[in-house]
């Protein structure tokens, strides 16, 4: 387990006295890994959050089959997974390790427990965890608009002319990431500080705004 000197560094348990820390700590488990191994998979069930010990863990987001995109990088004292252990939902992305590291590892399930015996410390330990999704949720917007542009050029769109099939009102049908499947007629494509949208005229003549990011496929007519 984490040593009593590191415990004090890391901002998840900045609010926690020592015994209050063990408390967590007693739920959580142990688990090593050499580098180049994956933690969790992007789209794997999750329910547990990872502590890095040591080492370290870079984050990837899959663009496409082949190609993935690094988002970050994390080390001792760092929380990696904590939203499926919030929310209990499949992972956004893959965590994998760069070199042999050591993580503990809290489950929803362990800290269910520490939440009926100790609603103190709970509620503590809630408090430094809003504190870092709140920091990372405030890079959100710049990951999402790399993420968008090198979608951009990971998928090829640099180099289908979209600008040319929007001038010739070319038929297209764009297949999107949930299933469904829009046909119509590109009239452009914006870029804002969010990243790329699509404009398409549907066949009713009416106009639908389209995500870049959630185009999985362009079929032309």
């Amino acid at each position: 387990m984490a040593e009593e000197g590191k415990l004090n560094r890391w901002r998840l348990f900045a609010e926690l006295t020592s015994e209050d820390a063990d408390v967590v700590l007693k739920a959580c488990e142990e688990r090593n890994l050499v580098g180049g191994e994956e933690l969790f998979r992007e789209n794997d069930p999750g329910d547990s959050l990872f502590i890095v010990q040591s080492g370290r863990v870079d984050i990837f987001k899959n663009i496409r089959g082949d190609v993935d995109r690094s988002l970050a990088s994390f080390g001792p004292g760092d929380v990696i997974g904590e939203m499926s252990f919030i929310d209990g939902a499949r992972r956004s992305a893959t965590a994998r390790t760069t070199e042999k590291s050591e993580f503990l590892v809290l489950s929803r399930q362990s800290f269910a427990k520490v939440q009926r015996d100790r609603p103190d410390i709970a509620a503590a330990f809630f408090r430094n965890m809003a504190g870092i999704v709140a920091s990372r949720l405030r890079t959100t917007n710049e990951l999402y608009r790399e993420a968008v542009a090198f979608s951009i050029e990971a998928t090829g769109a640099h180099t289908l002319n979209l600008k040319a099939l929007a001038d010739e009102l070319r038929p297209v049908t764009l297949h999107l990431a949930g299933g469904q499947s829009i046909a119509g007629r590109i009239l452009q494509m914006d870029h804002h500080a969010a990243g790329y949208t699509v404009v398409l005229k549907l066949s009713n003549d009416q106009l639908t705004i389209i995500p870049y990011h959630a185009i999985q496929r362009i079929d032309l007519a």
